[in-house]
Parts: C-alpha cells; structure tokens; sequence
C-alpha cells in the first residue's frame, strides 16, 4: 500500500511539473494526461495489466510495462536527438552571419576606431 502512494505522488509531480511550463502544445498536454492517468490506472489496479498484457499476446503486465517504457524511451531520445541536431545547425548559421556582418561593420569602421575598441 505505501508503494502506491508513493508512485501516485511521483506521478502528481510529474503532472505538476510538466503543467507548470504552459508553453507546450495542446496535443502534449492532452499526451501527458493520458499517460499519467494510464499510469495511476496501473498503479491503483496493478492486475489489470495483467489481463491487458495477456489480451495483446504478452506474458505479464509488468513485460508489458517494459516495453511500452522501452519503445516511449526510444522514440523521447529520437525526438530530442533531431532537436539537438536543428538546433546546432541553427547555431552555426547564425554565428556565420554574425562573423559576416562583424566584417562589414569592420570594413565600414575608421583605423582610430578599431584601434579604440581592442
């Protein structure tokens, strides 16, 4: 019984932070609840996983709990990998246009002035 108090709060945590940053999108707040709702579900009724797991051809709820968490995992470290990969080209396109217009800003600047700003 502690256990499921203690994942219940976990999973009321998770809900709290995530709702805190309104910035997300309509579809990942809706995401979000049903996967915190799926989890309290099997927190509160842990057999029923079993009987989940048993109708789509898995051995036990918890096998199925795996995977789910497996294939969730997955697909989070894809997402926020091709992000990382926007973002680093972003950051190298806009560090080049920065070299660029430091040069034009450069060329158009008097001697004595440069001289004054090193």
């Amino acid at each position: 019984m502690i256990i499921r108090v203690l994942l219940l709060a976990a999973l009321a945590l998770i809900g709290w932070r995530f709702f805190v940053r309104r910035s997300k999108l309509p579809i990942h707040i809706a995401l979000v609840c049903i996967v915190l709702g799926l989890a309290a579900l099997a927190v509160v009724f842990p057999e029923s996983t079993n009987d989940i797991a048993h109708a789509v051809g898995v051995g036990r709820g918890a096998d199925l709990i795996t995977y789910l968490v497996e294939v969730g995992l997955l697909f989070v470290t894809v997402h926020y990998y091709t992000k990382f990969v926007e973002l680093e080209g972003q950051i190298t396109r806009l560090v080049r246009e920065l070299a660029i217009l430091r040069r034009e800003l450069d060329e158009r600047t008097p001697q004595a002035k440069r001289d004054d700003r090193t």
